[in-house]
């Protein structure tokens, strides 16, 4: 269950206890899996330092990921986390250890008619990938990379699977 996809719950204009309150309304239905993505990774390590952020298995904590100055939660090797890098913008080069511990890889091109919209190249895409694959984290590519990779070439892959 994505969490607040059209949100970021982690923004700094988000009162804390409201999070913890979500935080909590999850950890009571533990049947399901809940991923949170931000924009704000800094939130997560401050929660995490006051013992709010739950180290469950079915939790998962996402970085969004654009270029190579965003910033993302490494956390704790008893957390899982991921990114997501999308759109992205620019060459990473991400090699050996990239991803840290990060067992998810989301990857997706931007979409929509935008004026100076940027197309990834394949070589940047196959980047992520090949470093991904070093950490054995599993990768999920988003449809918008159909035309840059060929359907072939498409992982849909989860590391719950």
């Amino acid at each position: 269950m994505f969490v607040g996809s059209m949100a970021d719950l982690f923004g700094n204009c988000v009162p804390t206890r409201w999070i913890v309150e979500v935080l909590d309304a999850c950890a009571a239905a533990p049947q399901h899996r809940y991923m949170f993505l931000t924009k704000n990774p800094e939130r997560y390590a401050q929660l995490d330092e006051l013992a709010l952020l739950p180290h469950k298995d079915n939790f998962w904590y996402g970085s969004t990921v654009t270029g190579k100055g965003s910033k993302r939660f490494g956390g704790s090797i008893t957390l899982n986390t991921f990114l997501s890098i999308e759109p992205l913008h620019e060459y990473l080069d991400a090699g050996i250890g990239g991803f840290g511990g990060d067992r998810l890889i989301i990857i997706g091109a931007e979409t929509g008619n935008r004026a100076g919209k940027i197309t990834p190249e394949k070589a940047w895409v196959d980047n992520i990938v090949e470093a991904a694959d070093l950490t054995h984290a599993a990768v999920f590519m988003k449809d918008s990379l159909k035309p840059i990779v060929g359907w072939m070439n498409m992982r849909r892959e989860l590391p719950w699977d």
